[in-house]
């Protein structure tokens, strides 16, 4: 009997133990998988860094060009590539009137064929320069591309070709025509209508048609005499004109010289900026520009941005910032207590005043700013109190509040807000002031996502 009682005991004993330790494992396991599904807070180390103002705009080039017409009807064959810098008299192309030549070519493509080692080094640099600079948003530009790699272009291009092209029509007593440059320059067969533009010409109008149609001539095509085949950007000077905002000004206004960013190519140019209106009265932004023209024979209208402005500051993660209420209470009515403390003087339902120590969160010019109670404290200040100014009959009710930018600051394990002061900013970051009075400083913690915690909220990192 003794042992059977032992044994009913133990057995009972360690029923409660095996209760005990599965409520102790579900109280974990519920913990775990609680910790495990609720939103993580993550935190931010600040550092100091900075912004630049970039504003986007489509600009139209504008060249001292001139665009030349074909002396007569026949099939052009060129002698100078696409791009290349030619001198005052050399030949650029041949016409030839009666197509014979045309089709002795046709007949003869092995004459095309035996191309010299520095033809065939040009034919690798264009396709190496296209491959860099070649983006699917701008299509047109592969259109633009073989009008300078034409078997005819290159075969006939440079002395020695001009020398073998002529010599074929010699021997072949084949009438043609030569054609001189008017003027030194860059010499370019791919032409859009504005060659002879002026800026005088800006209005709205010039913007909507940024996609132009172009004319590119090949080698080989029959030409018109009169048709525009050729022109000759004779300097390395140009500008970009673009629309602008008043306030895009204001903020340009006393900028002389501004950086461009150019996408495509991936190129940065500096530039003087100058205001001017066009012929509808609209505002326009004007960069002129030194070089690198030749990087844009192709464009007419380019985008761009252009650095406004650059400021430094802490770097933060815009996700972090939040507004915070804050009552705003006039500083006429701050006071200081004889024990050095500040606060403001409430009147009491019996007429007294009575002095409420109160810590200002924020002092400006006009007000002080403090916490909005979160319950009904007879120490502390809240809506409806009537203030009293000390030594006169004004009174201020409390009520008013004014949102402030900030961030939880978690250095001491719980969210405090600290106020911010942004001095730039963009989609993912904001610069702000440094050493600012209830504010950040390098290397605190703050909360990465700032709406996800409340004022005092005890946080583990």
């Amino acid at each position: 009997m003794a042992n059977s009682s032992y044994l009913k005991k133990r057995r009972s004993f360690f029923n409660i133990e095996g209760v005990i330790f599965m409520i102790i494992a579900l109280y974990i396991l519920f913990s775990v998988i609680s910790f495990l599904r609720r939103d993580q807070i993550r935190f931010y180390e600040v550092r100091e860094g900075s912004l630049v103002r970039e504003n986007q705009y489509t600009g139209l080039i504008l060249r001292e060009e001139k665009a030349y017409n074909a002396v007569k009807s026949g099939y052009i064959h060129f002698t100078v590539s696409e791009g290349r810098r030619v001198s005052k008299g050399a030949e650029l192309y041949t016409l030839d009137e009666t197509g014979n030549l045309e089709k002795y070519l046709s007949d003869h493509p092995e004459l095309q064929e035996n191309l010299s080692e520095q033809q065939i080094m040009e034919i690798r640099n264009r396709l190496e320069s296209f491959s860099r600079s070649f983006r699917d948003d701008e299509f047109y530009s592969l259109y633009a591309f073989p009008s300078g790699m034409d078997g005819d272009n290159l075969a006939f291009s440079g002395e020695d070709g001009i020398k073998y092209l002529n010599s074929i029509l010699n021997q072949l007593g084949i009438s043609y025509t030569v054609e001189n440059a008017k003027e030194a320059g860059v010499v370019s067969y791919i032409l859009d209508g504005y060659e002879n533009w002026k800026e005088e010409d800006l209005s709205a109008d010039t913007f909507r048609n940024a996609n132009g149609k172009k004319v590119y001539i090949h080698g080989g095509d029959r030409v018109e005499e009169g048709t525009e085949i050729y022109k000759i950007i004779s300097s390395s000077n140009w500008s970009l004109v673009f629309p602008l905002t008043e306030e895009e000004r204001n903020s340009l206004e006393n900028r002389h010289k501004v950086t461009l960013s150019f996408s495509n190519p991936d190129l940065e140019l500096s530039g003087e900026l100058f205001f001017i209106h066009g012929k509808d009265g609209a505002l326009y932004g004007k960069v002129e520009l030194k070089n690198y023209i030749d990087y844009f024979l192709e464009d007419r209208f380019v985008e761009f941005s252009l650095k406004e402005k650059e400021e430094s500051g802490l770097k933060i993660p815009a996700s972090a910032v939040v507004q915070k209420e804050f009552y705003v209470i006039p500083n006429e009515f701050l006071a200081v207590s004889a024990d050095g403390s500040q606060g403001f003087y409430r009147q009491e339902s019996d007429g007294s005043t009575k002095f409420i120590a109160t810590e200002i969160y924020r002092k400006d010019q006009q007000f002080s700013y403090i916490s909005i109670p979160k319950d009904e404290d007879s120490h502390v200040l809240k809506t409806g109190d009537v203030l009293r100014k000390e030594g006169s009959s004004d009174s201020y009710s409390i009520g008013p509040t004014k949102s402030l930018e900030g961030v939880y600051n978690i250095n001491k394990g719980y969210a405090v807000f600290r106020q911010i002061i942004p001095l730039e900013k963009n989609d993912e970051y904001i610069i702000v002031e440094k050493n600012t009075s209830s504010g950040i400083e390098v290397y605190d913690h703050i909360v990465l996502q700032g709406d996800m915690v409340s004022d005092g909220q005890l946080i583990f990192q």
